[in-house]
C-alpha cells in the first residue's frame, strides 16, 4: 500500500478526532457527552477509510472501501441526528424516531455495502486521489438522507438556541451549530457533489476540514464546557500525537517534508500547551502555600476585627435601648400633665356648649362643636400613644378574664352602624356560638384593637362595597379575619405600615385626611400583649385588604354558620 502525503493528512486528521472523542468520553458522564464521542468516533473511522481510499494499491480494494466510506458517512448522519434530539438536555428520544434511524441505516448501509445502487465501479483517475467511483441509481437517496437529517438536526438546534435562557448553554448551542456546519459542508461538497460531476481533485480535503471543527468544539469545551467536558488542548493534542507517533513506527509517515513539517509544528502546540500548564500550576502551587503561610495571621486579624465590629454594635444596641426605654418612661411619666390639661379643655367646651354660661348664637355654637370635635381627637391620640408605650415598657395594662369576641364585634357594628349605611356596606359575620369560642383577653382592650380594624374596613371601604368577618380555629389558634373590598394597600406601603408609627398611603391619606396613622400600630401592641399577631394582606392597591388577628389558647375546630348583616 502506498500511503500519499494526502493520506497522512488525512489520518494525522483523524487521530485528531480520535483524540477529542476519547477526551470527550473520558471527560464526562453526562448521557450527550457521550453519545456526541460515539458520533466523533464514527467520524474517525470514516476520517481514516477515506484515506484508506487514497491510498488503495489496486481497483478491488479501492471499490471496497468507497462502499464503506459510504456506509460510515450515513452513520454519522445517523448519530448525529440522534445527539441533535438529546442535546443539550439529555432528553430520550421517541422510540419511533429511534427505530426508524436504526431501521433505516440498515438499509442504507446493506445497499452501499452488497449493491451498486449507491456507489459502482471503482475507477483509476489521473489526479491526488488516485480512484474515483460511480454513482448508483439510488445514491440521491443516500444524499438525501444524510443532508436531510443535517439540516433538521441544525433547525431543531437552532430552535433550542431561541428557547434556552442561560448565556452558557446558548453559547454552547451556538458552537455546536457552527461546528455542525462546518463539519457537514466541506465533507458534502468536495466528496459527494463535486465527485458527482466527475471533480475527485479534492476529496481529499473534505476530511482535513475536521481541524476547524474540532479546534471549534475545543474552545467551547475550554471556554463554556461544553457538555460539561473537563479537558484541556493540550490532552487532545498529546493523544493525537500519541498515536501519529505509534503509527510512524510501522509507516514512516514523516519522511515527507510536509508530514515532517505538520508534526513539528503539532508538537510545538503540544509544547506550548504543557508549558502553560505547568507554569499555571506552579503559580497556582505557589499562592496555596503562600494562603496556608499566612491563613493563621489573616484569620486572627478578621477574628479580632469580627470582634471589635461586635463589641460596637452591641455597645450601640445598649445605647439604644436605654435611649428607648428612657423615652418611653417619660411618656408615662408625663401622662397627667397631657391628660389633664385636655380634659379641662373638654369639659368646659362642654358647659358652654350645654348653656351653663348663656345662650350661644348659631355661629359660635358651630365653632365651639368643631373645637370639642378636635379636641375629641386630641384626647383618642394621647391615649393612643399611651397605651403603645405601656404595652412597650412592659407595663400591666391588661385585665384578661375569659371573655367571646362575638359581642364585642356586634357593639362594635351597632356603633359603626351608621357609617355602613351611608356608605351602603354589607357585613357578613359568623352568628354559631361554636364559631366564637371563649378567649382569654381584655374584652376592653381587644374591643378597642377591634374597633380599629373595622373602623378602617368602613372607611377605607368603596361605596356599596363588602365586609366578611371569618373566624377558623387551627390546632388552638383562634383566628379572626376582617376581609373589605375597599382601597387596598401596594407593596410599598405593606411594607412601612408597621415599621412607621406615621404612615399612611397617598390614597389613605386622601380619603381620610385627619388620620394620624398610629390606630393599626395600637391595634398590633394590643393584640401583642395577649401573645397574638395581627397581619395584614392585600394584592394592590385598588384590591382590598384583609386584616388576620391569631390569639392562642384554643382546641377545638367546629364548621361556621353565617349571618348577613
Amino acid at each position: 500500500m502506498e500511503i500519499s502525503l494526502y493520506s497522512a493528512l488525512i489520518w494525522s486528521t483523524a487521530s485528531l478526532i480520535f483524540s477529542l472523542a476519547l477526551v470527550v468520553f473520558l471527560g464526562s458522564s453526562d448521557k450527550t457527552s457521550r453519545i456526541f464521542s460515539i458520533c466523533v468516533f464514527i467520524v474517525t473511522l470514516w476520517t481514516i477509510d477515506t484515506g484508506l481510499v487514497l491510498s488503495a494499491p489496486n481497483k478491488q480494494l479501492a471499490e471496497i472501501f468507497v462502499k464503506i466510506s459510504d456506509v460510515f458517512s450515513s452513520a454519522v448522519a445517523t448519530s448525529f441526528f440522534y445527539f441533535f434530539l438529546t442535546y443539550p438536555s439529555g432528553t430520550k428520544p421517541n422510540k419511533f424516531i429511534t427505530i426508524f434511524l436504526v431501521f433505516y441505516q440498515l438499509f442504507i448501509s446493506y445497499l452501499c455495502l452488497f449493491t451498486n445502487k449507491i456507489v459502482g465501479n471503482a475507477f483509476y483517475v489521473a489526479s491526488p486521489v488516485k480512484w474515483g467511483w460511480e454513482f448508483g441509481q439510488l445514491s440521491l437517496l443516500f444524499e438525501i438522507y444524510f443532508i436531510g437529517l443535517i439540516l433538521i438536526g441544525i433547525v431543531i438546534l437552532h430552535r433550542k438556541y431561541l428557547f434556552y435562557k442561560e448565556l452558557c448553554v446558548k453559547k454552547n448551542l451556538l458552537f455546536m451549530i457552527l461546528t455542525i456546519n462546518i463539519g457537514a459542508i466541506p465533507p458534502v461538497v468536495m466528496c459527494d457533489i463535486l465527485p458527482r460531476f466527475g471533480y475527485f481533485d479534492l476529496d481529499w480535503l473534505g476530511p482535513i476540514t475536521g481541524i476547524v471543527w474540532v479546534s471549534i468544539i475545543t474552545y467551547s469545551i475550554l471556554r463554556y464546557r461544553q457538555m460539561n467536558v473537563k479537558a484541556v488542548a493540550a490532552e487532545v493534542l498529546a493523544i493525537a500525537m500519541s498515536i501519529i507517533l505509534f503509527i510512524n513506527i510501522f509507516v514512516d509517515i514523516s519522511s515527507d517534508r510536509w508530514m515532517s513539517i505538520v508534526t513539528f509544528g503539532a508538537f510545538i502546540i503540544l509544547a506550548y500547551y504543557l508549558i502553560k500548564n505547568i507554569l499555571r500550576e506552579a503559580k497556582q502551587t505557589e499562592q496555596l502555600a503562600d494562603l496556608n503561610a499566612n491563613l493563621a495571621a489573616k484569620v486572627a486579624e478578621q477574628t479580632a476585627e469580627v470582634r471589635r465590629s461586635y463589641d460596637l454594635e452591641k455597645k450601640a444596641r445598649r445605647e439604644l435601648e436605654k435611649l428607648n426605654e428612657t423615652k418611653d418612661q417619660f411618656i408615662m411619666i408625663t401622662q397627667h400633665h397631657l391628660r389633664t390639661p385636655v380634659t379641662g379643655i373638654r369639659w368646659e367646651l362642654e358647659e358652654i356648649l350645654s348653656g351653663a354660661h348663656g345662650p350661644l348664637s348659631a355661629k359660635l355654637k358651630k365653632a365651639l362643636s368643631e373645637a370639642q370635635g378636635s379636641t375629641d381627637r386630641l384626647t383618642k391620640i394621647v391615649n393612643d400613644f399611651l397605651a403603645i408605650t405601656a404595652i412597650k415598657a412592659g407595663g400591666n395594662i391588661l385585665n384578661l378574664a375569659p371573655a367571646s369576641l362575638r359581642p364585642l364585634v356586634e357593639d362594635i357594628l351597632k356603633e359603626l352602624r351608621i357609617d355602613i349605611e351611608n356608605k351602603k356596606i354589607s357585613v357578613d359575620y359568623p352568628t354559631d356560638e361554636k364559631d366564637w369560642p371563649t378567649l382569654n383577653i381584655d374584652a376592653n382592650k381587644m374591643r378597642e384593637a377591634l374597633l380599629i380594624i373595622i373602623e378602617n374596613a368602613i372607611k377605607y371601604n368603596v361605596a356599596g362595597g363588602r365586609i366578611a368577618i371569618q373566624t377558623r380555629l387551627d390546632k388552638e389558634v383562634f383566628e379572626l379575619s376582617v376581609t373589605d373590598s375597599g382601597l387596598g394597600i401596594g407593596r410599598e406601603d405593606m411594607e412601612k405600615i408597621f415599621s412607621n408609627l406615621f404612615h399612611r398611603g397617598e390614597r389613605a391619606r386622601q380619603t381620610n385626611p385627619i388620620g394620624m396613622g398610629v390606630g393599626l400600630s395600637v391595634a398590633r401592641a394590643i393584640v401583642s400583649a395577649h401573645h397574638g399577631e395581627l397581619t395584614l394582606e392585600s394584592e394592590g392597591e385598588g384590591k382590598g385588604t384583609k386584616a388576620v388577628v391569631m390569639i392562642g389558647g384554643v382546641a377545638k375546630l367546629e364548621v361556621k354558620s353565617c349571618w348577613r348583616y
